[in-house]
């Protein structure tokens, strides 16, 4: 089954089978609200070609991006093994089409099924190893290293060189203000390394972005690798 969201295809038939009747493919728009923080989670969700924010809200309203999550995983996958309560909130930054699946139904699976429940901690791993490397990433690198670093994930993502971001969205995912966003746009823009234009941003020189990214670029590709496809065990 090629459902175009990678958990779901790194599953077992048995496994598909049993969450297949309760998946329901979505089209979400941007800036919907997914999940609210203190809140239960009642639904997983699941890209397909959208990217969903994970955002930390301050009492005094100010955010910050903790993560990103798009066709490589999903969002609430530890929900179904632990808490049903989302410590996040949760936005679709770039609009898409996604799965639903009920938070209990995969619950209710996972306990019936060590290999369903096995992908599902090796694909929440992997986005865990991505928020941790964004904590070092925000308090240790500066905002256009960061900033090549989320459009070479994001471009990964949705497969395309054209990202539809508002600065808004760029505005909270570096944690810095508009006008900073703004000025490293702009200065990109000089260099040509992308275009930048009502909402839409457009990568022109990928090898740039590389050039131009800090290491946890390419430290959360590596550590996806390695936790989504661990090599195979060695025969006695």
């Amino acid at each position: 089954m090629n459902t175009g969201n990678h958990f779901l295809d790194s599953l077992d038939a048995a496994d598909t089978g049993a969450l297949q009747p309760q998946l329901k493919r979505v089209e979400l728009k941007r800036d919907q609200a997914l999940a609210e923080a203190g809140k239960p989670l009642v639904r997983i969700i699941l890209p397909i070609d959208c990217v969903i924010s994970v955002i930390i809200v301050m009492r005094d309203g100010r955010q910050v991006e903790s993560r990103t999550i798009g066709r490589e995983s999903g969002f609430g996958l530890l929900n179904a093994l632990g808490s049903d309560l989302s410590f996040e909130s949760v936005i679709v930054q770039v609009a898409g089409a996604a799965f639903t699946l009920p938070r209990n139904r995969l619950a209710d699976a996972a306990s019936r099924s060590p290999t369903l429940l096995r992908q599902i901690v090796r694909h929440a791993q992997a986005t865990i190893v991505q928020a941790a490397q964004s904590t070092a990433c925000n308090a240790l690198h500066d905002v256009r290293q960061r900033l090549c670093r989320w459009l070479l994930l994001t471009q990964d993502r949705l497969g395309r060189d054209q990202l539809a971001l508002t600065q808004e969205h760029l505005s909270i995912m570096l944690g810095v203000q508009r006008t900073t966003v703004t000025a490293i746009a702009s200065q990109m823009q000089k260099d040509g390394i992308i275009t930048y234009s009502r909402g839409k941003l457009t990568v022109l020189d990928r090898a740039a972005l590389l050039a131009g990214a800090c290491e946890c670029y390419a430290v959360i590709e590596r550590s996806a690798q390695r936790t989504l496809h661990p090599p195979a065990p060695e025969p006695a």
